[in-house]
């Protein structure tokens, strides 16, 4: 009779820990079954390269963790200041040593309602094989995340995103190396 009554007692348990442990099971199965856009933007974004990851800052929205749409006045990325500020918008700068060689200027441009509306990169090295590289590595991993580049002049371009356009371009003149990147918000 006492072990009937511990029973009844303890069955109730025995089912909420199967069910809790079906919700387990079910959440990670869902979770490895994401739209797999997602999940390869992410896979690519962890496999490039330290300096695309560091532009970039994360996989997540746009880019550095930015949105379109967003009021320019509550952009505050954790960067410097650059130098030189547009007539509009903030611009930021990321050195990668300390000889001012090598850094990006990363400038954020409102449309005329003061949202967000482009991004401007410029990426400069020392090294002009340096930037060869990782116009190669931002490349591959734009290819993923936006859809495949075409070529355009001298400008390879990703026009395949809903909600980007996208534009490469090699800004290298005799003494500086370096590259441009322009986000661009869609109508």
């Amino acid at each position: 009779m006492k072990t009937l009554k511990t029973l009844i007692l303890l069955l109730p348990l025995c089912i909420f820990l199967y069910a809790c442990n079906q919700d387990t099971s079910n959440s990670e199965n869902s979770q490895l079954s994401n739209g797999p856009n997602q999940s390869e933007s992410q896979i690519a974004w962890k496999a490039s390269s330290d300096l695309v990851r560091k532009i970039t800052l994360s996989d997540s929205l746009v880019i550095r963790n930015q949105n379109w749409g967003t009021d320019i006045n509550l952009i505050n990325d954790q960067l410097e200041l650059a130098e030189s500020q547009p007539d509009t918008g903030k611009s930021y700068s990321l050195y990668f040593d300390d000889t001012d060689l090598n850094f990006v200027d990363i400038t954020y441009r409102p449309n005329n309602k003061g949202q967000l509306s482009e991004i401007e990169m410029n990426v400069f090295f020392d090294d002009s094989q340096k930037v060869i590289e990782l116009m190669q590595n931002f490349k591959s991993y734009f290819d993923v995340k936006f859809g495949a580049s075409v070529e355009k002049g001298e400008k390879l371009i990703w026009l395949k995103d809903k909600k980007t356009h996208v534009e490469l371009e090699d800004a290298s003149r005799s003494k500086d190396a370096g590259f441009i990147i322009l986000l661009k918000a869609k109508p």
